[in-house]
């Protein structure tokens, strides 16, 4: 497998948004699986899942050459399967052993870092970067899951939007979340300590309704005018499920009433996915958007991100 020239930076992409990223990318090198190449370094894309920073590409006779040369650039190692993938275990296995990656949520124990990443490009060309943009493996998150609490699946998406954000509610903030039924993100942050609004024309689930510290509103997420509103909120969140130019529309009216500290929102992508709609987010200044791991269809935005 010929590269054709040394990247500046790997990106690490979903397969279903890879064209997405090259699109959004402009200038690509070179595509392996879900790996692309470039010499553009973007540090504020919507479709990477990770990035490699000054990755080496490096030709290797033996197991025990490929070894040698991981442990000599880093301590803990994962391997991006790519070709070679028997090979490439046989080298993983190896490398010393990472401790487990496995967190509960909100983190309190640090995450190993760095963690390097390497891939076979073929039998005897080995590649890796010991610098990468995510504090796990490909981008990938590790929490260990709340079966119990939460009514669904959902609370995963904030509790990785505020790892990424690397902020949390304190006790007593206001949270005001917009399209709450039946619960999940109202839970994460009622466990945190905040003061949580709850609006929806849906109910809450009976249990997450009965948490103190939560107020449930039954109207919805739009017919709230944010510059009407005598008090501000440290946090405003949405999972709302609209189309993306009247989310857009909804978070213009949020920023420009200056009520809210912080927001993250989900922006629901409709069939083909639209850069121009990607770029309208992105072009928000002090803006994030975000493709996260526990995305489907559809990104985070953060504000301010």
């Amino acid at each position: 497998m010929q590269i054709k020239k040394n990247p500046d930076v790997i990106y690490i992409t979903k397969a279903e948004f890879l064209g997405e990223l090259c699109d959004e990318l402009g200038g690509v090198s070179q595509v392996i699986e879900d790996m692309v190449f470039s010499s553009q370094i973007k540090t504020n894309v919507c479709f990477a899942l990770d990035m490699w920073f000054e990755p080496k590409i490096v030709t290797f006779q033996s197991i025990s050459e490929a070894v040698k040369i991981l442990r000599q650039a880093g301590k803990f190692w994962y391997m991006h399967p790519v070709s070679q993938i028997r090979r490439s275990r046989l080298i993983e296995e190896q490398l010393r052993k990472c401790p487990s990656l496995q967190r509960h949520f909100p983190i309190e124990t640090e995450i190993p870092y760095p963690i390097g990443g390497f891939s076979l490009l073929d039998q005897n060309t080995l590649l890796y970067s010991t610098k990468r943009l995510k504090k796990w493996p490909q981008g990938h998150c590790f929490f260990i899951e709340d079966k119990i609490n939460p009514p669904n699946r959902a609370y995963l998406k904030l509790w990785e939007a505020l790892f990424l954000l690397e902020k949390y509610p304190a006790s007593g903030n206001s949270v005001l979340d917009l399209g709450a039924s039946p619960g999940g993100w109202t839970y994460v942050m009622q466990s945190l300590g905040a003061s949580v609004t709850s609006v929806d024309k849906a109910p809450l689930d009976a249990k997450i309704a009965k948490l103190p510290r939560v107020q449930y509103l039954k109207q919805s997420a739009f017919a709230i005018e944010p510059s009407r509103l005598e008090h501000n909120y440290d946090w405003v969140l949405s999972d709302v499920a609209c189309y993306p130019d009247r989310a857009y529309s909804l978070i213009m009216k949020w920023i420009e009433s200056g009520k809210a500290k912080q927001m993250i929102f989900t922006i629901k992508l409709q069939g083909k996915i639209d850069l121009v709609t990607i770029k309208q987010f992105q072009s928000i200044p002090n803006a994030r958007i975000l493709n996260m791991f526990y995305n489907k269809h559809e990104v985070t935005f953060f504000y301010p991100g």
